[in-house]
């Protein structure tokens, strides 16, 4: 395969001292030279793995740039090199030219041997760079990772990251858009803004309900604290973001998934929070029941029910009125009981919490929907095993169920 070097320049006395200097000894290898005039055009159609760009005082700053950003921006050359030659070194310009994308730079009067190590160092990166592409295509092709942003997909995510805890320790982060404006951006725009502020070596990837997982390798909470902060910073005018963050020293990943997820739904609840989620020490219960007691009991649960149910009503509700077209939700928590309904044209569906004050939780759902005869079904849960993963899980699939009922 002919690899192609290209130098953009309108001295051709310093193309052929710059080819003078580049001594690849390579039969492969290509040298070309262009003209700055349409020079993006001739470079598309050559698609060389490196690019000399010669920035003289003559040079238009605003030029070099937009080459520069159309360069990364075509699919067949994202991952060629780029050089910037400087005839007079400019500092302002190098850095506006990095933060376009080049991969070096070098003064025109540069040594022979400069040259030479400094293109060798760039081919080699272009190599390491089209290897870890042609790998990314092909898990884009398994639908592994996203093909528009490189962020793994929800159905690879928790798997990514489970597997990643066992061999590292870092800082887990669990991420979303405050419930109020989740419709001002995209998921993808939103993940696009996250990869600009984190480090390579760093793990993003989907969740379900607007969440997206981030994993900080040898991170401590303090320096994650430090980039969420930079993150919101970066984001549209208006546009906040929640998360839940935790240590992963000595705590398995399913444990740190589920503190995470507490801590950002107590986020969520404040908006634009950061919270820290940490594992707290197991206190010995006294479950004896008696008649001095009992009712003690019965009210610290009923307590702990209500701060579980409260929140995931209300945020559930916030997400799901945009997504349930023509649908109204209401819900309601009471120390008795707690509902939550959905109602449209084609029926009225229930999903109700209630708490009798021995050692069952009551969940009953209840589908009243036209044209079908349903009946209520009752489940029960343990007091020990309540949490809001499962209730969560339990009414997200009460309202998948009323849309399959009400769609028909």
């Amino acid at each position: 395969m002919q690899n192609t070097i290209t130098l953009i320049t309108d001295n051709d006395e310093y193309a052929q001292k710059v080819k003078n200097k580049i001594v690849l000894l390579r039969d492969s290898d290509v040298f070309e030279t262009i003209k700055t005039q349409n020079c993006f055009e001739e470079v598309k159609n050559k698609k060389p793995v490196l690019v000399f760009y010669h920035f003289t005082k003559n040079s238009a700053e605003e030029d070099l740039l937009n080459f520069i950003q159309k360069i990364r921006q075509n699919q067949d050359l994202k991952t060629c090199s780029l050089i910037l030659l400087f005839d007079s070194f400019d500092e302002n310009i190098l850095c506006s030219a990095f933060e376009k994308g080049i991969t070096d730079f070098l003064l025109s009067n540069a040594t022979e041997t400069e040259f030479t190590i400094r293109t060798l160092w760039c081919l080699q990166k272009r190599e390491a760079l089209y290897e870890s592409q042609s790998k990314k295509d092909i898990l884009s092709q398994l639908k592994i990772i996203d093909k528009n942003n490189q962020a793994y997909t929800e159905n690879y995510t928790y798997t990514i990251l489970k597997e990643e805890s066992k061999k590292n320790w870092g800082t887990f982060v669990v991420l979303a858009p405050d419930i109020n404006i989740r419709s001002k951006i995209a998921p993808e725009a939103l993940m696009s803004i996250l990869k600009k502020n984190v480090r390579t070596c760093d793990i993003l990837g989907y969740a379900t309900d607007f969440k997206i997982y981030l994993w900080f390798r040898g991170t401590a909470k303090e320096d994650v604290l430090n980039v969420l902060g930079k993150i919101q910073q970066h984001l549209v005018p208006d546009f906040s973001i929640s998360a839940g963050y935790i240590e992963t020293k000595d705590i398995p990943f399913d444990r740190a998934e589920e503190l995470a997820n507490k801590a950002l739904s107590k986020a969520l609840l404040k908006g634009k929070t950061f919270l820290f989620a940490e594992e707290k020490k197991k206190q010995e219960i006294n479950l004896e029941v008696n008649v001095k007691n009992f009712k003690l009991h019965k009210e610290n649960f009923v307590k702990k029910l209500e701060s579980i149910l409260s929140p995931l009503f209300y945020q559930t509700q916030k997400r799901n009125e945009e997504k349930l077209f023509e649908t109204s939700i209401t819900q309601t928590v009471t120390e008795e009981k707690s509902t939550f309904k959905l109602k449209n044209d084609n029926g009225e569906s229930s999903f109700t919490v209630s708490y009798p004050g021995f050692t069952k939780i009551n969940i009953e759902i209840l589908h009243n929907i036209k044209d079908n005869d349903l009946k209520a079904e009752k489940l029960f849960m343990e007091t020990e095993e309540l949490n809001e993963e499962k209730m969560e899980f339990l009414l997200n699939s009460f309202i998948k169920e009323f849309q399959n009922y009400t769609n028909k």
